[in-house]
């Protein structure tokens, strides 16, 4: 089941994400989430920030490990995107993530370039979506 859900809610699985990609400190909330549930348990999420009236980026997508594989994470960004009224989305992902990688072009984000994060000071690779409806 799709539904949103607040910090509070997600903390748990973003803080797990960040772990996993040995990102480390405290991750800092998005302006909205949308979670996945399966059985009253939260399993997955993705998050959102507003830039303006024209652009969004998504964030913090993460799937429970023994969750994925199944769509989850496609299903997630594909319901962002529809739902937000943001015409241009961005998205960065660490470069060694391809899971990551796969699920946002999947769901017609293009590569647009990489950079280096200022937190970290891995790279990234930077992701567009023009929604055109």
């Amino acid at each position: 089941m799709l539904r949103t859900a607040g910090w509070d809610e997600v903390r748990r699985l973003v803080s797990a994400s960040y772990e996993e990609q040995g990102i480390g400190g405290n991750p800092s909330p998005a302006n909205g989430y949308l979670v996945y549930e399966e059985k009253g348990k939260v399993v997955a999420c993705v998050g959102w920030r507003r830039l303006g009236w024209l652009y969004a980026e998504i964030c913090h997508l993460y799937v429970m490990p023994s969750y994925r594989g199944r769509g989850i994470a496609k299903l997630l960004v594909q319901e962002a995107v529809k739902e937000l009224p943001a015409k241009v989305f961005l998205a960065t992902v660490l470069e060694w993530n391809t899971p990551s990688q796969r699920v946002l072009s999947h769901c017609g984000f293009q590569a647009a370039g990489k950079c280096s994060s200022p937190v970290t000071g891995r790279t990234l690779i930077v992701f567009t979506f023009v929604k055109t409806e």
